[in-house]
Parts: C-alpha cells; sequence; structure tokens
C-alpha cells in the first residue's frame, strides 16, 4: 500500500531538499484539499477509494513508470485537479507557494472553461501535457469503477480530445522521455480502442 513514507523514499535521494520541501507541501496541500472527496472506485472491502489517491496515482506514473524526476511536473501533479475540484486549491495559492510555471501547467490541464483542449494543444508544453497524460492514464485504468454512460464519455473524449494531445506531447518531448512516453500512450491507445 502506498504512503506518504513510500512515496518520498523514492525522491529523497534524488531532489534536493529545498525542492522536496515544495513537493512535501504540494502532497499535504493536495491531500486537505481534496479531504471530503472520494472516487467512484471501491477497495477491496467496498469502501469508496478517497480522492487524493488519483493525484498521488497520477504522480507515482510520472515518477515511476516515465522516471521523470522533475520538482516542477512533480508539484503540478500532485496539485493538477485543485481548482477544478476543490475551494482551497486556488490558481493564486499555487502561483504564491509553488510559482508561476507550476501554476501554469495547473491551470492548462484544469478543465473548467469552454475550449480548453484547444488552449492546452495551443499552450501546453511537453511538461503540461505529460500532467495530463498521467491524470487521463490513471483514469482509463480505473474507468470500470465509473457509470456506463460515464464510460462511453470518457472513452470517446480519450479518443477526440486527448489523442491529438499526446500526439503533440511526443512530437514535444526530449528524446531521453520519448520511448516511456510512448508506451504510455500506446496503453491510452488499447484502453480507449478496447471498449
Amino acid at each position: 500500500m502506498e504512503n506518504r513514507a513510500s512515496f518520498f523514499a523514492r525522491l529523497e535521494p534524488a531532489i534536493p531538499p529545498a525542492a522536496l520541501l515544495r513537493i512535501r507541501l504540494a502532497y499535504i496541500v493536495s491531500k486537505a484539499g481534496h479531504r471530503h472527496q472520494v472516487r467512484s472506485e471501491r477497495d477491496e472491502a467496498g469502501v469508496p477509494i478517497r480522492y487524493f489517491e488519483h493525484p498521488r496515482a497520477a504522480t507515482l506514473i510520472l515518477i515511476d513508470e516515465l522516471e521523470i524526476i522533475d520538482p516542477e511536473l512533480i508539484c503540478a501533479d500532485l496539485l493538477h485537479d485543485g481548482p477544478e475540484d476543490t475551494h482551497d486549491l486556488t490558481p493564486e495559492l499555487i502561483e504564491e507557494f509553488w510559482g508561476p510555471a507550476v501554476a501554469a501547467m495547473v491551470m492548462l490541464v484544469t478543465n473548467t472553461v469552454a475550449g480548453y483542449e484547444k488552449r492546452l494543444l495551443a499552450y501546453g508544453d511537453w511538461k503540461t501535457l505529460t500532467v495530463k497524460l498521467c491524470d487521463r492514464l490513471h483514469n482509463l485504468r480505473t474507468i470500470k469503477a465509473v457509470s456506463p454512460a460515464r464510460r462511453a464519455r470518457k472513452l470517446a473524449e480519450t479518443r477526440e480530445l486527448y489523442y491529438p494531445l499526446f500526439e503533440r506531447l511526443l512530437e514535444l518531448a526530449p528524446p531521453e522521455y520519448r520511448p516511456r512516453l510512448e508506451a504510455a500512450v500506446a496503453e491510452i491507445h488499447r484502453i480507449a480502442d478496447a471498449a
């Protein structure tokens, strides 16, 4: 079972102390901001899974599977649903404590304004698109937990809106990350196309 100690054990040797402190703050603030929320999926005992497991799982995709250890990306991944799903994690708060780069990534992946996918395609750099990739991949891995109608909508949205974004990501990504990003994009295609 993943917990705070296991999460940070993988980061402590690789990240300088000040950057690690910002990641710890993002972890704590994200967990607190989502404290009253649960996901659609349930654990083995049938208990709804707390919402924070999603931003943490998306961040673990970034760290463990994509092998990207970038403090700004890690913070953005932990905070990515804050402005959309909480009252406390505002863009201003994120910019104040994590800086304009993290705030910009989080705001670009926040799906609260019409046409957000066009903004993301036009203005998203490879880091921002990677945050969205991790978010979407985790959501697809847990998609069986949602209602059939919502599942169909999310799968269609993935095929129509996110396939072009992730192709753009592969064009923009640094060569050293491209093979693992390609594998993640291929998994997204496998899940979305199989339904």
